[in-house]
């Protein structure tokens, strides 16, 4: 296991000769150290240096606001707490519980795609789909379908909070323990579920990025409260990987506003992840 530096003036030596070489770093909640000052212009670079420091940091870097609030815990209660759970036993996404009049059913197939069936009553799941198989089946739609899915590829989604950023360095070089530090409210929403232990969304988030590194090589790079932004190093191949791989951003990522079919079609080409869960 690397070595978590405690001092600030040691992990300030690390730094030394890179952008962030001169930049506060200062003691936070739960033994994190957080660095200040960050050109906002270029939050993406700051991550990666300290990213690139971890082996000698033993430190997990994470972008926050300014103003963020974090839990007060340390490297062994964390890694006791986040342990031991199936995410998709808490996280599932809202639509295998949707259901869709006939009459609307239109309303949801991409503008390319014939209507189906009008007489029949379905879930937004099936619907989905349905879209889905038949997308992959028609390469001229698919063409189509993949040009819809564009603007999702790529980090121009990405959030860049107004009042500042700051990278949040974890006592930890185990990224999937971010959680028991860290805010989100599609896990602190999830807070009170029965029989599941405490927390049990800050630890079933944990186990979606444990499992999302392990399949995906997906790093979490910055927490905003209701956002959370990813890098990968691996994507999902076209068919029933992707589609699974979309289904979970929307069950983690509950406000998501793109159908899974174009979400599972952007998430084939791109190398950034970005999940939103609103109040």
């Amino acid at each position: 296991m690397t070595e978590v530096l405690e001092d600030p003036e040691e992990v300030a030596d690390v730094l030394h000769g890179t952008e962030l070489e001169g930049l506060p770093v200062e003691e936070g909640l739960g033994d994190t150290l957080v660095i200040t000052g960050l050109d906002s212009g270029r939050l993406l670079p700051a991550w990666q240096i300290a990213r690139a420091a971890l082996g000698r940091t033993g430190r997990w870097p994470v972008l926050t606001r300014i103003d963020e609030q974090w839990q007060d815990v340390d490297a062994e209660q964390a890694s006791s707490d986040m342990d031991g759970v199936d995410p998709w036993m808490i996280y599932r996404w809202a639509g295998f519980n949707s259901r869709i009049p006939p009459e609307e059913a239109h309303l949801w197939l991409p503008d390319f795609l014939d209507f189906p069936d009008p007489s029949l009553e379905r879930s937004l799941a099936a619907v989905e789909r349905s879209t889905w198989e038949r997308l992959l089946a028609d390469p001229v739609a698919l063409d189509q379908a993949q040009r819809r899915a564009d603007h999702l590829v790529g980090t121009g989604r990405w959030f860049t909070p107004p009042g500042g950023a700051q990278l949040v360095l974890l006592p930890t070089p185990v990224q999937w323990l971010a959680p028991a530090w860290l805010d989100y409210h599609g896990a602190t929403a999830k807070a009170a579920l029965p029989d599941l232990g405490d927390d049990p969304g800050r630890r079933a988030l944990a186990a979606a990025i444990r499992e999302w590194e392990r399949e995906w090589g997906a790093e979490l790079v910055a927490s905003w409260g209701t956002m959370l932004q990813f890098v990968t190093t691996r994507r999902p191949a076209l068919g029933e990987p992707a589609w699974q791989l979309a289904l979970q951003h929307l069950a983690v990522g509950g406000s998501l506003e793109s159908p899974p079919w174009e979400l599972a079609l952007a998430l084939t080409r791109s190398d950034a992840w970005f999940l939103h869960d609103r109040p």
